[in-house]
């Protein structure tokens, strides 16, 4: 996380640096991000149902959370840089087992292995652009950082639109495990910063963080960010397919189309958190994600493809707001730990329940009311905002106020 000090050093300086970084983050979430269009055909191939097929992405979860459980300890042994680069390594072992996978049982185990990658990633790729990025201009850092998933989220669809009529998607899953590999290479030559350790949980820190209800706060909406950003983008295909009647080409470039907004959002987020109170951004993002999957379950023609583009620009402006919560909320030895331990429960609600909820409302002909469903459950995590609060000096709290 930032640095407590203030570098000499002007941002424009450290940008290469950072792109780097956010060119390994795009690499881990291009990678995810072409598992939700390429859930159609791998539902044909393993001839399964809508939840089963769902339900590939609850073991990505699992595998997520166990990393992300697991990542103190994990960095506290091995350099953080050397974290990342292991997690991109890991993808591209994944990707291949489930280019080979001959039927359901081996998917579930390659899409776990997956999310062992992806849980990873998080801790120690932020701790890396921490390393890199001045304190001062942390919230545009992030900003650059999120517009990996935002460009992946648009590319992704029509890559996969366009590969498929060239090879089948045991092929794109293949070109994309060496895609993995090549890049964690160039990253171990060419990359900078991540030198340093994570600090692992232990008996003192851990029972003092759980009893702060910022830690409970923090981990709801760290799981809402995720799960609004993941959990309806990979059912969204099967959704658009199967109950709005389009064609697996047409869902795609919906799919990429209304995903076309949300780098811009990404920056105006990191530009916003900077500036606005952090409660206002998360109340006027949460309140609009609810209304938008809303209007994906109920609507239909332009209003459902506005609802979708709405759905994947808010959880864009959100990240930049959460992300430096934490850095507000927490102290900086504390804040790869905070994101250590509320991963784990958030990942697996946002991609493993979520996810499994839809597909299982699909099975059943009501995958718009599964949306709607989702969409009144992310009015709770309001409740959570009064407790992002800050320790002061002399045991007392204040409010978070920017």
């Amino acid at each position: 996380m930032p640095r407590s000090h203030t570098s000499a050093v002007g941002f424009r300086s450290t940008l290469p640096w950072i792109f780097i970084i956010t060119a390994m983050y795009f690499l881990s979430f291009f990678a995810r991000s072409i598992l939700s269009p390429l859930l159609v055909p791998m539902e044909s191939a393993f001839a399964t149902s809508h939840a089963e097929t769902a339900g590939l992405m609850l073991f990505l979860s699992l595998g997520f959370g166990s990393a992300l459980a697991l990542a103190g300890i994990v960095s506290s042994r091995i350099r953080h840089r050397n974290v990342l680069v292991m997690a991109i390594v890991t993808l591209g072992v994944s990707l291949l087992l489930l280019a080979k996978a001959p039927g359901l049982m081996t998917a579930r185990l390659a899409f776990f292995i997956f999310g062992v990658g992806s849980g990873l990633y998080l801790p120690s790729g932020m701790a890396t652009l921490a390393s890199v990025a001045d304190g001062r201009f942390w919230g545009r850092a992030i900003a650059i950082h999120e517009l990996a998933p935002n460009i992946a989220f648009i590319i992704a669809p029509v890559a996969v639109e366009a590969a498929l009529g060239v090879v089948d998607w045991r092929g794109i899953l293949m070109a994309m495990g060496l895609a993995c590999f090549l890049g964690s290479a160039l990253f171990l030559k060419f990359g900078r910063g991540g030198d340093e350790y994570g600090t692992a949980p232990d008996t003192e820190t851990v029972p003092l963080m759980i009893k702060r209800p910022a830690f409970w706060a923090i981990m709801v909406l760290i799981g809402l960010g995720v799960g609004l950003e993941s959990g309806p983008y990979s059912l969204t295909p099967l959704f658009l397919v199967s109950e709005k009647g389009m064609t697996p080409s047409a869902a795609n470039h919906l799919l990429s189309s209304s995903r076309l907004i949300t780098p811009f959002m990404a920056l105006a987020g990191g530009w916003l958190a900077d500036r606005v109170r952090i409660p206002w951004i998360l109340i006027g993002t949460i309140a609009g994600s609810a209304a938008s999957l809303t209007g994906m379950g109920f609507l239909d023609g332009t209003g459902l493809s506005v609802a979708i583009m709405v759905q994947a620009s808010m959880p864009a402006l959100m990240f930049p707001a959460v992300f430096k919560s934490v850095t507000e909320v927490f102290g900086v030895k504390e804040q790869s730990l905070v994101l250590s331990l509320t991963m784990p429960v958030a990942v697996f609600v946002a991609l493993g329940v979520i996810p499994t909820l839809l597909g299982w409302c699909g099975d059943r002909g009501h995958f718009g009311y599964g949306f709607a469903a989702v969409g009144a459950m992310t009015l709770f995590a309001l409740g959570a905002l009064p407790f992002l609060k800050k320790q002061a000096s002399g045991g007392e709290v204040s409010h978070l106020e920017s």
